[in-house]
């Protein structure tokens, strides 16, 4: 898999004033990367959760903490339940 590099500088009084772990300050914002496309709907839950590094337990439980709804759609719910239906 390629992975493409992205670099920049932060200054450290926004990091702080975002509440970055100053310890995994790369970490934290993955998270809030993923939590911010999903709730943009630029990306799936399992890519969200792929990018931030989480189970999607400690995903929805941020996007819950957090006040970002699910996106569930009837395809999602007919799909789920047809996978169910046949286990």
């Amino acid at each position: 898999m390629n992975n493409l590099h992205i670099e920049f500088d932060l200054p450290s009084h926004i990091a702080i004033q975002a509440g970055l772990d100053a310890e995994r300050p790369t970490e934290d914002i993955r998270r809030i990367l993923a939590l911010f496309l999903y709730q943009h709907r630029r990306l799936s839950l399992g890519k969200a959760c792929e990018l931030g590094n989480m189970s999607y337990w400690e995903f929805a439980e941020l996007n819950a903490r957090l006040g970002i709804s699910a996106h569930y759609r009837e395809e999602d719910w007919a799909a789920d339940l047809e996978r169910l239906v046949n286990v």
